[in-house]
């Protein structure tokens, strides 16, 4: 049997958790790295649902978010633990005009892919979502297969398991660069005097900070980094068992009875603004669609940066300058990091797997863009 590999991921988000979960489960020595507590990026600011599909396509990347949502299902019977996952789908509607004629055509093209989609009237959309106002109405949809989760209470959940593999958290530590040692394994240069840190594969899972770093290796990741705010309630009572998704925002309810609600990149978004009187106008916005909101409590506001790729599509893959180095970063990373931790742990200490091929980054690198 060789000798153990040791890998350091850098990145304590959801997608670099989970990497470092399956590495450990492979046996792998593994050391997580961020410059932040785990989980302050974009993970705590996700609005965490569980997308079944992916309606820009291709329909191969719509198949890999089906798959996605399916893992964490698996991912539970894993950890041995029941995760606060809401599986009531999404009901999703649209005001008239070109917001309904533009979500027909892409839910058509969703149904044209096999997606499990219905399209529903208003009166159904009040069935599925009871005491709800839906407003102006144009069309609807139902998507019973998606679902929500409590973002920070599985997060904490997964960082601890992952510990207990024996997986090792350095925070807050800054990685400066990449270098290479004299034994020709990756080097990697800390910052606030922890000097250097060499490991056998490094993963960088950084999101908005990867960019910089595969760029000094000759690597070139294109992101568009966006950023978006939620308002948490106080609990409530249980009030909501799908996701809701209207002409005035997404709203869901944590299974321990916090609504969450934001505007996503909607009219009216400030993807910046976490004050406490944003907060109470979009629990107010979520009154007006679900009433039985009335008097819900502001708790806090979150923020997080989302890193899309300029295709939307996963950036997954060892850097073609350098074989050491693997790099983990997408959009929906909620709903892909269970499947992606496995797929990815399984490429850096094994073999690697077709159902990655189209998502290397070797596909931004253009001659002389760098």
């Amino acid at each position: 049997m060789g000798e153990r590999q040791h890998v350091v991921v850098i990145g304590a988000g959801i997608i670099g958790v989970s990497i470092a979960y399956h590495l450990a489960c492979r046996g792998a020595q593994v050391t997580v790295l961020d410059k932040q507590t785990p989980g302050t990026g974009c993970t705590q600011g996700a609005f965490a649902m569980l997308i079944a599909s992916h309606s820009p396509g291709p329909a191969e990347l719509n198949d890999l978010y089906g798959l996605a949502v399916a893992e964490w299902k698996q991912l539970e019977v894993q950890l041995g633990t029941t995760l606060p996952i809401q599986w009531g789908g999404v009901v999703n509607w649209a005001a008239p005009g070109q917001q309904t004629d533009d979500l027909t055509v892409v839910h058509g093209r969703l149904r044209s892919w096999g997606v499990n989609i219905q399209e529903v009237s208003e009166i159904d959309v009040k069935r599925l979502i009871p005491g709800v106002v839906p407003g102006a109405f144009g069309a609807g949809w139902f998507l019973p297969g998606y679902g929500a989760i409590d973002v920070k209470q599985t997060f904490t959940i997964l960082v601890e398991r992952t510990k207990a593999l024996g997986v090792v958290f350095e925070t807050p530590v800054e990685v400066q660069s990449i270098a290479r040692a004299a034994s020709g394994k990756p080097v990697l240069l800390l910052g606030q005097g922890k000097a250097q840190l060499e490991a056998d594969k490094v993963v960088i899972a950084a999101g908005a900070g990867t960019p910089s770093l595969a760029k000094a290796l000759g690597t070139k990741i294109a992101l568009n980094i966006v950023s978006g705010t939620l308002a948490y309630s106080k609990p409530m009572p249980s009030i909501l068992h799908r996701v809701v998704n209207g002409p005035k925002g997404s709203i869901r309810q944590n299974p321990d009875g916090r609504i969450v609600t934001g505007l996503d990149y909607a009219p009216g978004a400030d993807g910046h603004d976490v004050s406490d009187s944003y907060g109470q106008m979009l629990l107010s916005r979520a009154t007006e669609v679900v009433p039985a909101l009335a008097g819900a409590e502001l708790e806090t506001m979150t923020m997080g940066h989302v890193p899309i790729p300029e295709d939307s599509c996963p950036v997954v893959g060892f850097c073609d300058s350098d074989s050491t180095v693997y790099v983990a970063t997408m959009m929906s990373g909620i709903t892909l990091a269970p499947l992606m931790g496995r797929l990815a742990a399984t490429e850096i200490v094994g073999q690697p797997l077709s159902l990655l091929r189209p998502y290397r980054p070797g596909r931004f690198s253009v001659k002389g863009s760098l």
